[in-house]
């Protein structure tokens, strides 16, 4: 037969409710994240537009060289 002892006192006690000023600040951490998301989107497609628009400025030929499809063809 074999026994089984613990030192430790087992706690029966429930979890708090969250305050309102925990709620508070993670749903403020949670709008905050995702503005910061928000903001990279933003950011990450006005440097596709600039960057497309700089490859746009070189000459055609260049553009041919690097396999740049030409502006003025429509698909």
């Amino acid at each position: 037969m074999t026994m089984v002892c613990s030192v430790s006192p087992l706690s029966r006690t429930a979890t708090a409710a969250p305050t309102p000023g925990v709620m508070v600040k993670a749903a403020v951490g949670r709008l905050a994240n995702s503005l910061e998301g928000f903001a990279c989107a933003i950011a990450a497609r006005r440097r596709r537009r600039l960057d497309q628009a700089a490859l746009d400025a070189l000459p055609f030929d260049l553009r041919k060289d690097l396999g740049w499809p030409a502006g003025d063809i429509s698909r």
